[in-house]
């Protein structure tokens, strides 16, 4: 086994890493190319004893000092990162496409500052990747990755990652919901928690109707009170969750689990609310009435009762009444 064929599946597993990276992973999040797992199988696959021993020493001293070199296709001696395509979220067609690198630079090169050369670590490169959408060729996006020895972590998107937003989640709010989960993902779990509160409050408040200082648990109880009495009960409680996420704001708790959860069960909630067609629709504001408002058949009533006929009816109508009391005190 040569270290040609060590440098290609090393090359092949960075690869399918990035892929992985691009597609699943987030904002300083990473992943692991196991180069000691594919070196100890092509060592423990070599017959001759001295070129199990010259694998060993050239793995050791020579190849975490080789940098990776961006291309579309294995280069012979060489540690190649060939660029695959990915599937990713895409803002305009507002759903998962093809995208395919159209640029890219490896922007840790050795580097001139001050006139002066800067060496770089072994195993140290930052790469600058640019995709672009195949099904709407819209504005690319750009992508910083940063690799140390066989660690490759996400550093930087522009623009910044757009969250997938489930098509039950109501409209008006779903920027609430899309922040909670770039912060969660980006590992700021607090920020993530607060945004989850915020969104559930939001949506409450208008389909309440609620506006002013009124507190989380007026509002969480009038929502409640809000949803038809048959579906009620079955479905995740806004208030079970605005109480947790409350709970762990104030202590300030960094709660993975509980986001995970209470993400779900909100979103199994307006998925509930799209399957028994529950309206998003603000209650109408009541009309007030006058207190001493009497209604226009029971007037009728009493001027048939004492014999007015319509004519004089009409004229006390388009009486003020102040004037009538005046009139009736004079006389």
């Amino acid at each position: 086994m040569s270290t040609q064929a060590v440098l290609t599946l090393l090359g092949l597993k960075a690869s399918q890493e990035l892929k992985s990276l691009l597609e699943n992973k987030h904002l300083y999040q990473h992943v692991t190319i196991n180069a000691g797992e594919i070196l100890k199988q092509q060592i423990e696959a070599e017959n001759q004893t001295n070129l199990k021993i010259y694998l060993g020493k050239w793995a050791t001293e020579e190849l975490p000092k080789m940098r990776f070199m961006l291309t579309n296709q294995p280069v012979k001696d060489a540690l190649t990162l060939a660029l695959p395509n990915a599937s990713l979220f895409c803002r305009y067609c507002q759903r998962r496409e093809a995208f395919a690198p159209i640029w890219s630079a490896d922007v840790g090169s050795p580097i001139v500052h001050g006139g002066r050369q800067i060496a770089l670590p072994d195993g140290f490169q930052i790469f600058f990747l640019v995709y672009q959408c195949q099904r709407c060729f819209g504005r690319p996006e750009g992508f910083l990755v940063r690799r140390e020895v066989w660690i490759l972590g996400l550093h930087g998107r522009s623009p910044i990652e757009l969250a997938e937003v489930p098509a039950y989640v109501p409209k008006v709010e779903s920027w609430l919901y899309r922040d909670a989960v770039i912060a969660f993902n980006s590992g700021k779990i607090p920020a993530g928690l607060f945004y989850l509160r915020s969104f559930i409050e939001q949506f409450a408040r208008r389909v309440t109707g609620l506006t002013g200082r009124v507190t989380g648990d007026e509002i969480m109880d009038a929502y409640y009170k809000a949803l038809p009495a048959p579906n009620k009960d079955q479905m995740p409680s806004f208030r079970e969750w605005y109480d947790k996420l409350s709970k762990v704001l104030h202590s300030v708790t960094q709660d993975v689990g509980l986001f995970e959860t209470a993400k779900a069960q909100i979103e199994k909630h307006f998925d509930m609310r799209r399957v028994f067609e529950i309206s998003e629709k603000s209650p109408a504001p009541e009309e007030t009435k006058p207190a001493m408002a009497v209604s226009a058949g029971l007037r009728g009533s009493h001027f048939r009762r004492f014999g007015v006929g319509h004519a004089a009816r009409r004229r006390v109508r388009n009486t003020p009444v102040r004037w009538l009391l005046r009139k009736n005190k004079q006389s």
